[in-house]
């Protein structure tokens, strides 16, 4: 693989840029993979833009492809008269994919059509949740470990629903413990948080410091876009949010979840 230079990133991920216009479809997948499991995110920068085709089959060499409503591929920009705040120049709290879908992908895919004008904001934030759990004290963790949430949401777009998820739990493909948390959300397609196993008094108190947590900087790394980035991430390593944009601006991400 033409690789140029590969940097580890702080607080989690690696940044590997290539030499020339590497085809996406060049990519040796087995080191993305390594990739992947090492460092949680890869930054690709170098490769040759791709078109939808290229971009679809390079993504179904690392897993099936979660379909939804509107197709496989997710064209995240700024909406008129959005009815999602997903699709609006705001926040979007940390969460994680699939989990109102029943169908958690392992990798999320991202390229960036259009990237948003310097120091505007629209950062991408992903939160290395293996390495904040590693931070608690032993008498934390095995208080987290005994909470579950229920999270509900209106079906105004391609999510909506109720589930329940504990806390705490083990990855499903490597030897570490993760985080499943989704905050709260007060914007457009709100979603409620109900939680199991604390008082009312006490759940509030952990959603204070879930958010102070997860946008840590020993955890949190933001992701300020390039054109023609492409990201990879570990949707159950991570969480992953959006800073809002601090001017007006384009930015369109193309999003593919991968089982």
């Amino acid at each position: 693989m033409n690789i140029a230079t590969t940097v580890p990133l702080q607080p989690t991920g690696v940044l590997v840029e290539t030499i020339e216009s590497l085809p996406l479809l060049d990519l040796n997948i087995d080191q993305l993979r390594s990739w992947i499991d090492q460092y949680r995110i890869v930054i690709l920068r170098g490769i040759k833009t791709p078109d939808d085709h290229n971009m679809r089959h390079f993504c179904e060499r690392l897993g099936t492809i979660l379909e939804w409503e509107f197709g496989a591929v997710n064209e995240l920009t700024v909406k008129q008269d959005s009815k999602s705040y997903l699709y609006t120049n705001r926040e979007v709290p940390f969460h994680w994919d699939g989990a109102f879908a029943g169908k958690i992908p392992h990798y999320i895919f991202f390229h960036c059509q259009v990237a948003p004008q310097q120091g505007s904001g629209g950062e991408t934030t992903f939160c290395d949740t293996v390495k904040l759990l590693q931070s608690l004290t032993p008498n934390e963790l095995s208080q987290w470990s005994k909470i579950s949430v229920t999270y509900r949401t209106e079906k105004i777009v391609h999510y909506g629903g109720e589930f329940t998820s504990p806390l705490i739990m083990p990855h499903p493909l490597l030897d570490q413990t993760v985080l499943r948390f989704a905050e709260p959300v007060t914007d457009l397609n709100p979603v409620t948080l109900e939680f199991h196993g604390l008082s009312t008094k006490d759940a509030a108190d952990l959603v204070t410091r879930m958010h102070q947590l997860l946008n840590a900087p020993e955890f949190c790394y933001a992701h300020p876009w390039q054109t023609n980035d492409i990201v990879i991430a570990d949707n159950h390593a991570l969480l992953h949010g959006r800073r809002p944009f601090t001017s007006a601006t384009q930015r369109h991400l193309r999003r593919i979840n991968i089982l």
